[in-house]
């Protein structure tokens, strides 16, 4: 008896990609990705405590996949990091907790050291010692090149009314708010060159003030960002920075090529992690998620600020429309992928989405930092992440209505009633 040759012979195994392509253009795939942005849409509607009904959501509030790369600044996230240098054009003078006698004399030293703009980050709301008033009064008439700190007070509806405050002390030639409009809880991860109320009046911020004096060509590419939120990107801790002691300025232990023809921050530091008084959770914090603790004193924030804009160093974003249009085209070849396990192995449906999910969630978490850290780059990765964990789903919901399509009007739909 003959036997028909290659019987034996294995079926050639499926090729990944098909899984992927197989159901692409199908019109149930196209339909069922634009069900998924139409139940986040829905959802976001709905108004609803997510923060309470979210445990996970509220452990990692305020958490961005891009403080990995600022946590380990140094180390490197991907192995291959690289410390910043150290910033040359700034020095801090320490000011602790000097009162104004004392800073009208810091102030006066610094002055005769010929620094090209110095600023000084402390607010005076009140009158106290007529003398000591008096002198700091002075020593910020005198030093035309100095930067006075004032703090803006937003109020109306668009917080467009502002009034100044913490500007008691009136005789400086310059003054700019020092103050950042963000949850104190929060990581400290914007700044606002300039802000304007509604009569149109201009007011530089602090870093934008003490930039302008230092290098106008770098002020003017700022102030083509007024109006925005500008992206602090964080390049140095505060090690990397000169570091001076207001008691070794006055005894004269400094010498003048530390301040000659640099930016001097007058402002407080302390490096004891306990001791929080003038600091900011930035995304340095080496806790990145839950943070406890805040990380970086003002002075600080604000000579990062001024190292970016000098060096234009910016962060670049990826616009909101490309973030969507990223989020669309990664839900339509998953959706793909889903329905071809849903329709023809479903028993394996269920695992194979789970790590589909959980490796897509890895992926994307390492491209964004690899974007970040070598280029930059900011890609907001949330809403791919979401339509995917969203995809499997809404998959049963439009099973259910395309069924009832399919009898009602003759839908025709890749989905048939208990296929499964």
């Amino acid at each position: 008896m003959s036997h028909p040759e290659h019987t034996h012979q294995k079926k050639p195994k499926k090729k990944f990609h098909s899984r992927v392509t197989k159901y692409l253009y199908e019109r149930d795939t196209i339909f069922a990705t634009i069900w998924v942005f139409i139940f986040i849409v829905v959802l976001g509607l709905i108004p609803i405590n997510t923060y309470v009904l979210n445990p996970i959501k509220l452990g990692l509030k305020d958490f961005d996949y891009t403080d990995l790369t600022y946590s380990n600044l140094g180390k490197g996230v991907l192995g291959k990091g690289k410390d910043d240098k150290f910033d040359n054009r700034i020095a801090i003078v320490n000011i602790g907790n000097a009162d104004r006698e004392v800073l009208s004399m810091i102030i006066e030293k610094t002055g005769e050291l010929k620094p090209k703009v110095m600023a000084l980050d402390a607010l005076f709301y009140e009158a106290k010692d007529p003398v000591h008033d008096s002198l700091l009064s002075e020593a910020f008439r005198k030093n035309k090149n100095l930067v006075a700190a004032s703090q803006l007070l937003l109020s109306g509806k668009e917080g467009d009314s502002i009034s100044v405050a913490g500007d008691y002390i009136k005789t400086a030639s310059n003054y700019a708010y020092a103050n950042f409009f963000n949850d104190e809880l929060a990581s400290t991860r914007y700044f606002e060159p300039f802000l304007s109320d509604y009569k149109g009046k201009l007011f530089p911020s602090f870093s934008s003030s003490i930039i302008q004096q230092y290098d106008p060509a770098a002020y003017e590419k700022l102030k083509k960002k007024a109006g925005k939120k500008v992206i602090i990107n964080y390049t140095r801790k505060t090690e990397q920075y000169q570091i001076i002691n207001y008691e070794d300025l006055l005894t004269g232990s400094v010498d003048s090529s530390a301040i000659a023809g640099k930016i001097v921050l007058l402002g407080y530091i302390n490096t004891d992690r306990n001791d929080i008084n003038d600091k900011k959770f930035t995304p340095m914090n080496s806790r990145f998620a839950g943070k406890s603790i805040p990380d970086m004193n003002g002075i600080v924030v604000h000579a990062n600020i001024i190292s970016m804009v000098l060096d234009n160093n910016y962060i670049k974003k990826v616009p909101s429309w490309m973030n969507l249009l990223i989020a669309v085209v990664v839900c339509w070849l998953f959706m793909s992928f889903f329905i071809h396990y849903y329709l023809e192995s479903h028993i394996w449906f269920h695992l194979v989405a789970k790590i589909a999910q959980v490796s897509a969630i890895v992926l994307f978490a390492y491209l964004g930092i690899f974007l970040f850290s070598e280029y930059r780059l900011k890609v907001d990765m949330k809403m791919s992440l979401i339509v995917i964990i969203m995809a499997v789903d809404v998959i049963y919901f439009y099973e259910a209505w395309a069924v009832w399509m399919h009898k009602k009007f003759n839908y025709q739909t890749v989905f048939k009633p208990h296929h499964h």
